[in-house]
């Protein structure tokens, strides 16, 4: 199974639906990861996901493209989901709106002993907050 597919799986659910989301994370990610240089525990990335899944349903993840070499991998894909949650921004909250919304990101991960150790993410998170407001 491609990388991709394994996270995109981890990521489409909720975390508290997995026997044990820690082990489950760290089957792919180092601890720490490095997230845009900062190191993040596995407990954040659990968090991370909760808060993911607090704000959005119906996750689908399309990948648009992917280009890989020894040790990195670079992926962009469109996360399309419904706003059914309060989502935590750095604008604020956002109340749900029962909206879809759509938004593409882009990830380079770079890979130690077959587990993703660094993560570069840029996602158009402007974008996702526009359609919430906005639609």
């Amino acid at each position: 199974m491609p990388v991709e597919d394994a996270l995109f799986a981890l990521w489409t659910r909720p975390p508290d639906l997995l026997d044990d989301p820690i082990t489950r994370f760290g089957e792919l990610y180092t601890e720490p990861v490095r997230i845009n240089g900062t190191p993040m525990s596995l407990d954040d990335l659990v968090a991370r996901a909760r808060g993911l899944h607090t704000a959005f349903t119906e996750h689908d993840i399309e990948l648009v493209d992917r280009i890989e070499s020894p040790r990195k991998l670079a992926i962009a894909f469109r996360h399309r989901a419904r706003h059914s949650g309060p989502w935590q921004t750095p604008l604020g909250e956002l109340a749900p709106t029962g909206r879809i919304v759509t938004g593409l990101g882009i990830d380079l991960l770079t890979f130690t002993e077959h587990r993703i150790s660094s993560i570069w993410v840029l996602a158009d998170e402007l974008q996702r907050m526009i359609q919430v407001k906005l639609a």
